[in-house]
């Protein structure tokens, strides 16, 4: 998910979160504390934490008004609006530095544990698809019961 904002002082930053294997290939080559960062959210998602990275830019005005042009032409594209759109975003998407990291809980919602091992005595088949890294979708499992 990425956003575009102007700050105080008037400053065009481009500003991004989200998993680390989509961001870590959007940094810039000498974005710092990138092994360190990698090797605590290695530790967070042991723990089943669902962890995201948060990475920005600045980029000039006349970058900023020539991206602009090309993406406002996406959105009013009357066909394959949806890949333009990607197509341009990808052009603002990169060259980031890092800026942190993020580790939250992610509980399962009251009953779903025992609802799906109920489903599974049931003898119907059951499974979960989640994006996350491996730690986190082991740990979800063994919480939701389809693990042991």
């Amino acid at each position: 998910m990425t956003v575009i904002v102007r700050n105080p002082e008037g400053h065009i930053l481009v500003m991004c979160k989200g998993a680390d294997s989509i961001i870590l290939p959007l940094l810039h080559k000498e974005a710092q504390n990138v092994e360190k960062t990698v090797k605590m959210l290695e530790g967070y998602s042991k723990e089943g934490l669902r962890t995201l990275l948060i990475a920005e830019k600045e980029i000039s005005e006349d970058h900023y008004n020539m991206w602009n042009v090309k993406y406002q032409q996406a959105l009013i594209a009357k066909s394959n609006r949806e890949e333009k759109i990607a197509e341009v975003s990808v052009e603002i998407e990169t060259e980031f530095y890092l800026i942190g990291s993020t580790a939250i809980e992610d509980k399962l919602q009251d009953d779903v544990a025992d609802t799906i091992e109920f489903l599974k005595d049931a003898g119907i088949k059951v499974w979960v698809l989640t994006g996350d890294k491996i730690e986190t979708a082991i740990n979800i499992g063994v919480s939701c019961k389809l693990l042991a």
